[in-house]
C-alpha cells in the first residue's frame, strides 16, 4: 500500500505563529532598549514588519503582549533554572554558584528575555496591573528556590546558622540582576564569563563555613 500523504501545513497557523514570533521578538528588543512605557505599539509593529492592527488582532492590548513576553521569559529562563537547581546534588554554596552560572549562560543565549524580565521588575511598581503581579509571581519562584537552598545549607552546616535566609536570597537576586544589567550596559567591554565567575567565586568565598585549621 502506498504511504499516506503527510498533512499539508496549515498556512493560517504558520502565518499566525510567524507573526506572533516577530511581534514578541520585536517587543523584547524594544523594551530592553527603551523600556515598556517608552516604546509604542506602532514602533513594535514596524520593527516586526507588521501593522499596528496585527498586535490588536493577536494580543488585543499592549499589556496582553507584555504578559506573553513574561510567559516566554518564565518558560525559557525561570522554569529551566528551578529544575536545574532541584536536580543538583551539591553543597549549598556550590548550588548558589550554579545559580549564577546557569542564569548567565541562559542570559547569553536569550539576552532579551532575561533583560526584559529584569527591567520590568524595575519599571513596573504598581500593584494594580496584571503584568506587575506576574512579575512579582515569577520573582517569588526564584526567591523560594534560593531560600530552600539556604535553609538546607544551614541545616547541613554548609552555611552559617546566623545567615538570614530571606535577606540573603534577596542579595543573590539583586546581585544577579545587577550583574546582567551591567554586562548589558558594558556590551563587549568586559569578558562576560570572567565577570560571572568573579561574582560567584566572591559569593563562595564569603558564605562557605570556614573549617578550623588542623
Amino acid at each position: 500500500m502506498p504511504e499516506a500523504a503527510s498533512p499539508r501545513p496549515n498556512k493560517k497557523a504558520l502565518l499566525r505563529e510567524d507573526s506572533i514570533h516577530r511581534l514578541t521578538q520585536a517587543a523584547f528588543a524594544l523594551i530592553v532598549d527603551k523600556g515598556y512605557h517608552a516604546c509604542s505599539l506602532q514602533e513594535i509593529a514596524e520593527a516586526a514588519g507588521l501593522t499596528k492592527g496585527a498586535i490588536f488582532f493577536y494580543f488585543e492590548s499592549k499589556e496582553n503582549l507584555l504578559l506573553q513576553l513574561l510567559d516566554l521569559a518564565e518558560k525559557h529562563m525561570v522554569d529551566p533554572l528551578i529544575q536545574h537547581l532541584a536536580e543538583i546534588d551539591a553543597p549549598a554554596p556550590e548550588k548558589i554558584a550554579s545559580f549564577f552560572r546557569f542564569t548567565s549562560k541562559r542570559g547569553i543565549d536569550r539576552p532579551n528575555e532575561l533583560l526584559c524580565l529584569i527591567k520590568m521588575s524595575i519599571e513596573n511598581r504598581s500593584t494594580t496591573s496584571v503584568a506587575d503581579e506576574r512579575v512579582v509571581q515569577i520573582y517569588a519562584r526564584i526567591y523560594r528556590a534560593i531560600e530552600e537552598i539556604v535553609d538546607k545549607g544551614k541545616e547541613r552546616g554548609e552555611l552559617s546558622a546566623t545567615l538570614p535566609t530571606k535577606e540573603f536570597a534577596t542579595l543573590v537576586v539583586a546581585t544577579h540582576d545587577g550583574m546582567m544589567l551591567e554586562w548589558h550596559r558594558r556590551g563587549g567591554g568586559i569578558d562576560g564569563r570572567l565577570f560571572v565567575q568573579t561574582v560567584w567565586q566572591t559569593f563562595l568565598d564569603g558564605i562557605r563555613v570556614k573549617q578550623p585549621n588542623g
